[in-house]
């Protein structure tokens, strides 16, 4: 048994010192799961206080209660709960920062990501009852993530606000402000799509919440301030919104209204997406699966490409990795990013440009794109040729069916509702092709179907 000062462990006490560490608080099932998240299937709050224990969280809630004997771990009750949660002790916070091997000086150095924690006082370790549901639903959210991660093999990580929270100073009028940027954490998947996570209790409306977006603007301005955001590595492209709300439908207006009005000329860089515990696992497949559906996009293109003449783009039909059109790199600079197109020569001799954009579940990057290319397109080289008459917006899925109107009473209804009038959506999964407007089955060619 491993020795820790004066007290003796077994690997199991180890591992629950370690999680309650990381995690603050849970109740002895979300602990069973933090250490052993492939048991942790169909995991939501409610069943989480209604089910009976299992044999293996029964066992660990026994050493939870010899922990608590010993003074390392304590109890609190909350309204919300008929369960204990656990969470350390004083003295059990330090035996933790003992096993990490984290000295009293780290925490303003440490990141949080693998392994490299910091040293916070008890007060900011401890949680917080007032904001219990909140926090349990950040548990409940990684305990989540860890058990996609366990049976779709790939990495996750996270670290909590208390890494990812960023002083910096803002300049505004000429007066220097200092500011404090406060999501609620970070997570990364293969350690390659990094994204913030933000914990929705549902209840911030109107100007808190576009607060909360006003704060993420501000951030972004000055630590882009000259450099391209392409480059900012490690910055996430991705903010997920985790919803305690059970029907999202309405709440994904209110929250796209919020982040379109607030983040400006970020909403074509950052994707905005919005989920709970219904629809986190397929948003989890969409995010590791985009560079596979845009590929089943571009092979359904090849047969219509090699079909007809009359189109620029995907150039070597006979290629085994097709791709888009590349614009002039001045005009992907003065976007920001880079943008999937066709383009179809018409009859009457003129060109028009087919943009492809994702819209996989409730995300806002494909909307956003889609306006933010066509209020930029003038500006562009590309749009200075008067031959490209026209530009077709297409929003291509894999599992879901878009809803095209969930952007209504939003502040890009408007907008949307001009550049829409042509739509085009791409079931990529069965190669379906639909009008937007009634998605009625497209039976031509698709590519042409505008023309």
């Amino acid at each position: 048994m491993p020795n820790v000062g004066s007290y003796y462990f077994s690997n199991t006490e180890l591992s629950i010192i370690t999680s309650l560490f990381i995690y603050r608080c849970g109740t002895a099932e979300q602990i069973t799961y933090m250490i052993q998240p492939e048991l942790a299937k169909n995991l939501t709050i409610k069943k989480d206080e209604v089910k009976g224990y299992s044999g293996r969280t029964k066992y660990i809630a026994r050493l939870l209660h010899n922990l608590a004997e010993r003074n390392l771990v304590t109890t609190m009750k909350t309204p919300h709960s008929m369960r204990l949660i656990y969470f350390l002790t004083q003295e059990g916070l330090n035996c933790a920062y003992t096993i990490l091997g984290i000295e009293e000086h780290s925490a303003s150095f440490a990141s949080g990501w693998s392994g490299d924690f910091g040293y916070f006082d008890y007060h900011l370790y401890k949680p917080s009852v007032e904001r219990f549901m909140h926090h349990n639903l950040s548990v409940n959210f990684h305990i989540q993530m860890l058990y996609y991660a366990s049976f779709k093999n790939f990495h996750y990580e996270f670290i909590d606000n208390r890494y990812a929270s960023r002083e910096f100073t803002l300049v505004k009028e000429g007066r220097k402000m200092k500011r404090f940027f406060r999501p609620d954490g970070e997570f990364k998947i293969n350690d390659i799509y990094h994204y913030w996570i933000e914990i929705d209790m549902s209840t911030e409306r109107g100007e808190k919440l576009a607060d909360k977006f006003e704060s993420y603007r501000d951030y972004l301005d000055v630590i882009t301030e000259g450099i391209p955001f392409s480059e900012m590595n490690e910055t996430p492209h991705t903010i997920i919104f985790h919803s305690s709300a059970i029907y999202i439908a309405a709440r994904w207006k209110s929250v796209l209204n919020a982040f379109m009005t607030k983040m400006i000329h970020f909403t074509g860089l950052i994707n905005f997406r919005l989920t709970n515990n219904s629809t986190l696992e397929h948003a989890v497949v969409a995010e590791l699966s985009r560079e596979e559906h845009q590929n089943k996009v571009l092979k359904n293109l090849q047969f219509y490409l090699m079909k007809e003449e009359g189109f620029l783009g995907l150039p070597d039909t006979r290629s085994q990795k097709p791709n888009f059109i590349k614009l002039l790199p001045s005009d992907e600079k003065a976007l920001g990013w880079s943008p999937n197109i066709i383009i179809v020569d018409k009859s009457d001799g003129t060109k028009q440009i087919l943009l492809f954009e994702r819209f996989e579940g409730m995300e806002s990057i494909g909307l956003a794109r889609i306006l933010d290319f066509n209020k930029k397109f003038k500006y562009l080289e590309i749009g200075k040729a008067e031959h490209i008459k026209e530009i077709i917006p297409v929003l291509y899925f894999f599992d879901v069916v878009p809803n095209t109107q969930s952007y209504t009473m939003t502040s890009i209804e408007n907008d949307l509702r001009g550049v829409f009038n042509k739509l085009i959506l791409h079931d990529a999964k069965n190669n379906l092709w639909l009008d937007g407007n009634d998605q009625r089955l497209i039976q031509t060619n698709p590519l042409m179907y505008r023309c």
